[in-house]
């Protein structure tokens, strides 16, 4: 099997999953929306009311916010690609089910915030190290909720699986990307701006285009719910198989 037939292969599959996904649970579309306001709310309420008397602290408790709501809706996500399905019934429990998991994850991002500083008012430096954090570590939301994998494992299984599956995984991000810039949003900023868990959650690019037209930052947004579950079918396929299995199950593989 030549390389292009096994990206045909492989997004093929991906896409079917993700159709069928979305048509049994097209309110899992809205998980960017519900959850990306949420997300702002909660940070304008803790940088208003909470950061100014914690100082330093508010850098360890503010991932406990994004952490609790990112759990919710990794909770959701993996409903879905796991069970094609959707359940309220435990929907308060769903922002702990992840929480240390993303929580550990966070703490490493921590560090790396306070040393990047030490590189001084170089935004080339910064988008440097933005760009690798977010092409090296990309899967890492799905290494969390499909893969178990949990504080530095997380970061290592993420290079482990880059080095197997770079292009498969990176082409599709690098489209959802220039479709965000269609609608008006920057991809050097987002970059700068971004958080490599939150990727899912299109969180990292809602403040440029909720300030500019409402319309299009919705449109984004449900663009990123239907990429979310993409990444998340994405994922399971190439974590679960290699190059040389796919081309041994063949037909069998793409049912």
């Amino acid at each position: 099997m030549s390389f292009f037939e096994d990206l045909t292969l492989v997004y093929n599959k991906a896409i079917k999953k993700t159709l069928k996904n979305i048509k049994n649970n097209p309110v899992i579309l809205l998980g960017p929306i519900f959850y990306g306001a949420l997300y702002q709310i909660a940070i304008n309420i803790f940088s208003i009311f909470i950061a100014p008397t914690l100082g330093m602290l508010s850098g360890f408790l503010l991932p406990i916010i994004s952490s609790m709501i990112l759990s919710s809706y990794f909770s959701m996500l993996s409903d879905v690609i796991y069970y094609n399905r959707i359940s309220f019934n435990n929907f308060t429990k769903s922002f702990t089910d992840y929480f240390s998991s993303i929580y550990s994850v966070y703490f490493i991002l921590i560090i790396i915030s306070w040393i990047t500083p030490m590189l001084g008012n170089l935004p080339v430096a910064h988008l440097f190290i933005s760009v690798i954090l977010v092409v090296l570590f990309n899967p890492i939301a799905e290494e969390i909720y499909i893969g178990g994998n949990t504080y530095t494992q997380a970061y290592s299984k993420c290079v482990e699986f880059f080095k197997e599956n770079a292009f498969l995984w990176m082409l599709p991000f690098i489209l959802y990307l220039l479709l965000t810039q269609v609608m008006g949003f920057s991809i050097a900023q987002g970059l700068i701006m971004s958080n490599v868990i939150d990727i899912p959650l299109g969180n990292f690019q809602m403040s440029p285009l909720m300030g500019t037209s409402n319309i299009k930052a919705i449109i984004v947004l449900l663009l990123t719910g239907v990429y979310a579950i993409f990444r998340g079918n994405l994922f399971t396929i190439l974590n679960n198989s290699t190059r040389r299995k796919r081309a041994y199950m063949g037909e069998y593989y793409d049912d």
